[in-house]
């Protein structure tokens, strides 16, 4: 046949991924319009849809499905091997920092490390907390920050590494629980659990305080696996990224509805130094990072 090239295999994997045709056209660099062509001419081709198209979103169809699987592995395994060939020109060794502001990417970041060593085993991966982007990029503590976060600043770049949505993690017995979506409003007399004082202000900032709205009581907890268990106990409701709470949803620990009526999107970045020069196995981690497949987390 001949009509596959490894460009529509991008295409399908960045649609597939998003499921939206907007957010995959500009992951691609492309117009929407540009995009919506090219996969039409190649559903043409292969005389078979890849995807259902819904009014908010691109889910596959079972063809759509297995050419998704096939694309993974063979873009996964040509990336392999342009990295091995730079490797074998460059010879890398050295240190790698990664900080992130969110304790709830410690869900991914050990598959990303494990993977990470595999293919540069003579480079050292450390991790840690972030608190201050801007102090601890500019000190190189670390090389990059993951932070859901960005900051008005030409000195940094923020590269884009996936994007998800924030829900809102309820006891099963909660009041609250017959709802479909809940409301910052809906909190106003809850006690918020969170991971940081950081994170408490970021919510007070961008959900609590625009709605007047001063919540009852914040409770300040450091480990995702026991805000899980707070809240499970009744102490309060917390807030998550949907994959990052999905397993103790599935096993009856928890609920989780979306927050507001529009949702609380988030755009996870890596944030370094704008006038950095990366290294290749620099480079690799960001490309592993945004090739995550938060389904399978």
């Amino acid at each position: 046949m001949g009509h596959l090239e490894i460009k529509h295999l991008r295409m399908v994997t960045t649609i597939a991924k998003e499921r939206n045709m907007t957010r995959a056209a500009g992951k691609l660099c492309l117009s929407q319009s540009a995009l919506s062509q090219q996969l039409k001419d190649i559903e043409t081709k292969l005389d078979t849809p890849l995807f259902f198209r819904t009014k908010k979103q691109m889910l596959l169809t079972p063809t759509g499905n297995k050419l998704m699987e096939t694309a993974e592995q063979v873009i996964e395994t040509l990336a392999d091997t342009e990295l091995e060939i730079a490797k074998m020109t460059s010879g890398e060794t050295g240190e790698l920092k990664v900080g992130t502001q969110c304790i709830f990417c410690y869900k991914w970041m050990p598959r990303i490390m494990m993977k990470f060593q595999n293919k540069f085993p003579n480079v050292e991966f450390t991790t840690g907390n972030s608190e201050d982007l801007a102090k601890e990029l500019g000190s190189r503590k670390f090389d990059f920050v993951i932070t859901g976060a960005p900051v008005a600043d030409d000195v940094f770049t923020f590269q884009p590494l996936f994007e998800d949505e924030m829900a809102c993690i309820i006891p099963l017995d909660h009041p609250l629980i017959v709802k479909s979506r809940i409301e910052f409003e809906d909190l106003a007399n809850e006690n918020v659990i969170i991971h940081s004082e950081k994170a408490r202000k970021n919510y007070v900032e961008l959900g609590f305080k625009p709605r007047g709205i001063i919540p009852k009581k914040h409770m300040i907890v450091s480990q995702p696996p026991a805000i899980i268990e707070m809240v499970a106990a009744g102490f309060g409701v917390s807030f998550a990224p949907n994959w990052a709470v999905r397993s103790a949803v599935e096993t009856g620990r928890v609920a989780a509805r979306p927050l507001t009526r529009t949702g609380l999107p988030i755009q996870w970045n890596a944030a370094y130094l704008k006038n950095r020069e990366l290294t290749i196995f620099q480079k690799e981690f960001l490309n592993m990072a945004g090739r995550l497949n938060l389904d399978k987390i």
